[in-house]
């Protein structure tokens, strides 16, 4: 599943895709803990929400 976050630097909306936790999960989701903003390289923290 993919979710959305702003870039710290730029304010770009970025996708950053999910995976799930188990087999059946549909309401878990394993994020990565950092990930490049498309628009301008800044390296963003996935929050904790």
């Amino acid at each position: 599943m993919d979710f959305e976050y702003d870039c710290w630097d730029c304010e770009a909306t970025n996708s950053v895709y999910g995976e799930p936790l188990g087999f059946f999960s549909v309401h878990s989701y394993r994020l990565p803990y950092d990930w490049t903003c498309f628009n301008c390289g800044a390296v963003n923290i996935t929050p904790d929400d």
